[in-house]
Formats: C-alpha cells, structure tokens, sequence
C-alpha cells in the first residue's frame, strides 16, 4: 500500500516535470511582486492576513533602491529631500510632517516586518496594482528604481550586495568577487571579518568561515567609514533528497521537488565533473541555489560503488570502514580505516564533497586517513569510497560499510502558534511550533518546551517536524512565556522564545 503510494506520487511529479499535468491537486502559489517590471523574488513573500494585502517592507524598500534604517519601533527611509518614517503597531505613517493613514498597522511575523501594500502607493509615490487572480503585486516607481550598482550607503557603513562571483581565500588579504546587474567588483576582506551563514531553508544564521562562501550564494559585505570590511553575510539555499525519476534536461526528487539545472549550473558525481545524463534514479543529491534569483548553481550527486573484481596487477581492497556511528557536527573529526594489499598509497572520498584525503600506513596492509569536518559540511547518507594504488596498479574502488551524515546547521524552528504578541481568549490555548532541518533530521527526544518558566515537555507531542503541547488545566489571563529548545541528530542546537496574552471571557 505504501509503497504503490510511493510510486503515485513519484509518477506524478515526473508527469509534471514533462510537462504533462493531470489536473493536479490544485495549490496556492506565493503571490509575485513586479517592481518596474522586474520580478522581486521576495522570500518571504507578501501574505494576506485577514484579507488584508501585507508586504514585506525591508526587502522592498531595498529593492526599490531606498535605505532601510530601524531604531525600536520606528523604521525610516528617504526618498530625495523627504523622510517617511513607519511606527511597527500605528495605521499613521509620516512624510517629513504630512502624516499618510494606512488601511491596517504595521505588523511584525516571524520576525518579518510587513506593511499594507498602501504604503508603497501613497507614502513611497509609488503605484501599485494587486491581481488576486495572477497573484501578482505590480509596483511602479518614476521615483525611484531598483538599485542598479550594489551598493546601499546607510550613515557610516557602505554595503555591497550581488551575487558571488568568485572567492580568494589564498591571496593576502582574501577577497570576494559580487557581481550586481552589469557591476562586478572585488573586494579585500580582512582577517578579523565576521562571517555570518544563512541558511534560508532552515531560516537560521551561523558564524562561519570565508571559505564557507561559495560562488553562486548572494552575499552582502559592510564596510565601515575607514573601507574596512567587518561583516559578510551569505545566504545560501540547498535542498537533499534522492532522485526518483529523471527525464532529460531535469530530475525529480523523491519528495516531489522538480529540479531544473541551467547551462551555468556545476554538477559533480562521486567528486568528477559530470553531465545531467550522469544523474541517474537512486542518486542522493545536494542542489545549492542562489536566494535571489532560485537558480541552481552546483548540484553534488553521491551513488554507491558497486564491488568489483580484483585488479590485473594484484591490487585489491579487503574493506572499508569508518569511526562514526552517527551524524557529525562541524569540526568533528572521521578516521577511516583501509585494509588491503601491503605497500601502496591509499585515500578516500567522502562522496562528492572531500576527494582523495591521504591515507597514513599500509606496510602491513592497514591504512588510516582523518579528516575534520568544516563549518560548510551538509550532506545526508554520502558514500565514504576508498582508492589504492600498488605498483602503478589501481585496485577497484570499495565503499565503507556505512554512510556518513553530516550538518553545520542547527534546525530551524520554522513556525509557532499562538504568534508573536498575540492576544488569545482562551485559558487553555495550544501550544505549537514546526522544525525545518535538511541534511540531518530533528531528534525528537532533545525537544524541550517550557510556559512561563515551567518545563512541560512531558505532556506534548514531539515528533520530526513539531511539538505540541495542549494544557490539561486553564492558564490565568496575561501574559505567556514560550520556550522551545531543540537539536538535531548531530547535535546542532537552536532555540527560539515568544510572548503572547491571554484574556480569557469568562462568565460573570
């Protein structure tokens, strides 16, 4: 039964990747914005909330080619001589001392601050269409326009923005090349920079290294009033996943993700440069895409080496073994273990992603190699592959006993209810929040949740992908203190806390 479900859906995904759709399950997709006549790939996107259009106001203003500064609650622009300033929870916005009343406040999701579509037609001069049908926001702006060199100057600090072009992280002092419509620039990063890592599927940031930035990621660099730079920010998007069907100039993945490479687009299998008809059902891939523009630059595909017979020198591998016996962490250390013919030269592969580590030893046919694991390293179920070479003989190619997993990245904690400020009447409100974890999965027995102080863990539901918690008795009205703590089954770390009320009615 499950495995004919399986098949169904794997079918209709490749149905859909040719082209050929029978009347899908129809699904909501995110609305659009279109700013003079470029499309504004938002993540997030806008949302409507109580019929109510809400946009989000940093990405937009940016990509309007404005300033975004936020002190507290108030946040400030500039269109030419005029300041408009925005209050987070007020329907009044101000124009220098013209005030502009909006259809509904400023409210802040998630931590995304969103503003009714208003704001960007009357305080901004802008005008603005929403087709509910197309699900599409069309901006028009004489004012104003997209930033067209990459470059935003905010008081004393100057940011650069584009797409990663290439990095340096040999030449003295390092750099990174952005590259921003027609404008490609290099830029010197020095040594003590902070390097910060986004990663959009899981919506969490972590400290990491200059050679965690990888060409194709879109990054913003900030330079201080001396020109130093003293902050890089990389997002970055991937996705695993195994191939489930594959048809010509793209594949699927087995949870329905089509994935559409472009003639740019790297692909590599088992570490060697490779095609799209290389990839093949049963693969594991790792797809990386750019955050801006959804275009997939590297694809990294893993697949199990099939044993072989001996060499016709003599050369041959008796086995293949790894000290891990669960997911690793950044800067965790893999000792591999080769047994094979005495007095050659070994390595291995850690699929695609680390190739030909040098192996220690092999007098008496044992040979050992480590490695320590990067702040970049996210993979799921990789091959560790070991090579020998005896007398110029290669010996065919043998795969450890088990795979490896690895992840930098804590999970996300991706959703929660009740929100952020909210005011509930009920005394026994249920409690939620939802995981995002990509390369190594949440481990549900590290969920802790705690309300107002008091660890309830005991009394929820705590799976992969949430925790739930439904009060057996009434919570006075006021206020309410949420804590959800969770790992992964590498043992990253996150944890996020939020507020909200309760005014229960009661009967008098």
């Amino acid at each position: 039964m499950v495995r004919s479900l399986v098949r169904s859906l794997v079918a209709a995904a490749l149905v859909a990747a040719l082209g050929v759709v029978p009347a899908p399950k129809p699904t909501t997709p995110p609305i659009t914005i279109v700013i003079n006549g470029v499309v504004l790939p938002l993540q997030p996107p806008p949302r409507v909330v109580h019929e109510q259009l809400l946009v989000p106001v940093r990405r937009t203003i940016e990509a309007l080619g404005l300033a975004f500064e936020r002190k507290g609650r108030a946040i400030t622009t500039q269109i030419g001589a005029q300041s408009v300033t925005l209050v987070m929870g007020s329907r009044i916005a101000h124009v220098d001392d013209r005030t502009v009343l909006l259809e509904a406040p400023p409210v802040e999701i998630h931590d995304v601050l969103y503003a009714p579509l208003r704001f960007f037609t009357d305080v901004l001069g802008a005008q603005a269409t929403y087709d509910r049908k197309a699900r599409t926001v069309t901006i028009v702006a004489q004012l104003v326009g997209r930033a067209s060199s990459g470059i935003e100057q905010d008081g004393a600090t100057t940011q650069r923005f584009g797409t990663v072009t290439a990095v340096d992280a040999d030449s003295d002092p390092p750099t990174v090349t952005l590259g921003y419509n027609a404008s490609v620039r290099t830029i010197s990063i020095a040594r003590n920079a902070l390097i910060e890592m986004h990663d959009v599927n899981a919506n969490v940031t972590v400290p990491g290294e200059l050679t965690d930035v990888r060409p194709g990621d879109f990054a913003r660099i900030y330079t201080n009033k001396a020109g130093h730079v003293v902050r890089v920010e990389d997002a970055f998007g991937s996705h695993n996943g195994i191939v489930a069907a594959s048809a010509g100039d793209r594949f699927v993945l087995g949870d329905g993700h089509v994935i559409v490479p472009t003639r740019t687009t790297q692909i590599s299998l088992n570490g060697v440069p490779a095609q799209m008809s290389d990839v093949r059902v049963g693969d594991r891939v790792t797809v990386r895409y750019n955050v801006e523009t959804n275009e997939v630059r590297s694809i990294l595909v893993s697949r199990a080496v099939a044993p072989a017979a001996a060499s016709a020198g003599g050369a041959q591998i008796a086995s293949v073994s790894l000290d891990a016996d669960r997911p690793l962490r950044a800067k965790d250390r893999i000792t591999v273990t080769l047994r094979g013919t005495p007095g050659g030269a070994a390595t291995f592969d850690i699929g695609p992603y680390v190739t030909n580590v040098a192996m220690s030893g092999g007098a008496d046919g044992t040979y050992s190699g480590s490695y320590t694991l990067p702040s970049g390293a996210n993979f799921t179920d990789v091959p560790i592959i070991g090579h020998l070479r005896v007398n110029g003989a290669n010996a065919p190619d043998v795969q450890a006993d088990r795979t490896l997993s690895a992840a930098s990245s804590p999970p996300g904690i991706a959703d929660f209810a009740p929100a952020a400020g909210a005011v509930v009447n009920s005394d026994r409100p249920a409690i939620y929040a939802t995981f995002v974890a990509d390369a190594v999965a949440v481990n549900p027995s590290s969920v802790r949740l705690s309300v107002n102080g008091h660890d309830v863990t005991a009394a929820c539901v705590r799976t992969e992908s949430y925790v739930q918690y439904i009060p057996s008795f009434a919570y006075r009205d006021g206020p309410m203190t949420v804590t959800v703590r969770v790992a992964d089954r590498a043992g990253n770390t996150t944890s996020r806390t939020w507020r909200f009320t309760i005014r229960a009615r009661r009967a008098s």
